[in-house]
């Protein structure tokens, strides 16, 4: 196995000091005196429960619409991506993965030597899958079929007819479908189904993480078929085996309080779409639409992204993610989850640098 640079990850490790960084997906931080709870002293910090606390994996399966044999607790859904690659994959073996995409869903297969076929979506047709595209790619042999659903970078969604569709797709090359729903909640109303919810060849990853800006927690998860969820076990097992009893203590409460989480996201989200919106008007440089939903944004720039990213980092101390981490050099990655004032500033130093490139 040889695994590719994870480049988006290293580039973060060299910028952790910078300031003002516009490109992370996720809602902003949440903290542990903000529960107004304290951990419970008997709390045991020397086991856990290799699948997930009971009631973690029933909160869990209560909000996804599947049963709580359907769920395995993982460390993050990075984790459970590789769980399920590694579970599923083996050399030579036909991936479909869509494109633009978080990188570790497209090069973990990779790394585990299968054959990857990126299926590309156009940007001028609104982000939208195109199926046919993507019935060619798998060539009626492709073993996995790789999405998320809200996409990163894009926001896009793919709804339950598309989710039909390619879990069809799936049965007819006798393969599965898998896709990190960790943004299916910032859909809000229209939040898709989660793709568990429609046959035993799908798999969903999730995480707390993004929704509830509790990153650090490390707590995701895994639904799948009981059979399927054996086999990620088994791999689990030589991986993490369980996760922090700690960390899966606030999951718990964070998923109590869920419909908080999820209006304090939509609340921030609807303040930072109308400041990128009135950004992107008056920059005729950079093309898109504010995605209706979702915490991220990937305008196309007509200026070369590479060094918009050097100027904005060496002159303006202000962090964008290349689109090259996603699959597509002339667009760049925005975060619509942070703090406002932070946003603004960041998108006037965009604009300042595209001038400063341009005159």
């Amino acid at each position: 196995m040889e695994f590719p640079p994870f480049e988006h990850l290293r580039f973060y490790e060299g910028v952790h000091d910078v300031r003002l960084n516009i490109s992370f997906s996720n809602i902003k931080g949440f903290t542990l005196g903000e529960f107004h709870k304290a951990l419970p002293k008997n709390l045991d910090l020397n086991w856990t429960d290799e699948r997930g606390p009971p009631e973690l994996r029933r909160l869990i399966a209560r909000r996804s619409g599947v049963k709580m044999d359907q769920v395995l607790v993982t460390t993050g859904a990075t984790e459970a991506n590789f769980l399920a690659n590694a579970a599923l994959i083996r050399p030579r073996d036909r991936v479909v993965v869509d494109s633009p995409i978080y990188s570790p869903l497209r090069d973990c297969a990779s790394g585990l030597g299968a054959r990857v076929v990126p299926v590309p979506r156009d940007c001028a047709d609104g982000w939208a899958l195109d199926l046919d595209r993507l019935r060619k790619a798998a060539a009626g042999n492709a073993k996995l079929l790789v999405f998320a659903n809200l996409n990163n970078p894009t926001s896009a969604a793919i709804g339950r007819s598309e989710l039909e569709e390619l879990t069809d797709l799936a049965e007819e090359c006798d393969g599965h479908v898998l896709i990190d729903e960790t943004f299916r909640d910032l859909a809000f109303r229209d939040a898709p189904p989660s793709v568990a919810t429609l046959g035993p060849r799908t798999v969903a990853l999730s995480t707390v993480t993004k929704v509830a800006g509790l990153g650090a927690l490390r707590v995701g998860w895994i639904l799948a078929d009981p059979d399927l969820l054996e086999r990620f076990k088994n791999v689990k097992d030589y991986t993490t085996v369980c996760g922090s009893s700690v960390s899966q203590v606030l999951a718990v409460w964070a998923l109590q309080r869920w419909g908080f989480f999820r209006r304090r996201a939509k609340a921030i989200l609807n303040r930072n779409r109308r400041v990128a919106g009135e950004m992107l008007d008056r920059t005729p440089s950079l093309q898109g639409d504010v995605p209706e939903f979702g915490s991220v944004m990937f305008p196309h720039s007509e200026v070369n992204v590479r060094k918009l990213s050097q100027v904005l980092l060496r002159q303006y101390k202000t962090v964008i993610a290349d689109g090259r981490f996603f699959g597509m050099d002339d667009h760049f990655r925005l975060g619509l989850g942070g703090d406002t004032d932070e946003l603004i500033q960041g998108l006037e130093n965009v604009s300042k640098a595209l001038r400063s490139i341009g005159s």
